[in-house]
């Protein structure tokens, strides 16, 4: 099958009724650029979604923190090197 689609001025992708008609309802697509085509794949369903996608902001925010306290050997830079004045050498 194939039909024409059009982009609007502010961007909305227009899709005949005819292709929507042969979509499933909630079918998710990946959307990739290639060269002058724009080119939709079905979502894999068989990866699992990565944790950003999935996490609750309670999630991401404890991961952040966990992440944070990790670090606690700070920059690893000498004393000498965070001094105000040896900023800017």
């Amino acid at each position: 099958m194939k039909a024409i689609v059009e982009i609007s001025e502010d961007g909305t992708f227009h899709l005949p009724p005819e292709i929507l008609a042969a979509i499933k309802p909630n079918k998710r697509f990946v959307v990739e650029v290639s060269q002058e085509k724009l080119v939709l794949h079905p979502e894999d369903q068989t990866q699992p979604l990565p944790f950003w996608a999935t996490a609750t902001p309670e999630e991401r925010a404890e991961r952040l923190m966990q992440w944070a306290q990790s670090h606690k050997d700070g920059p690893n830079l000498p004393d000498e090197a965070l001094r105000r004045e040896n900023m800017y050498d």
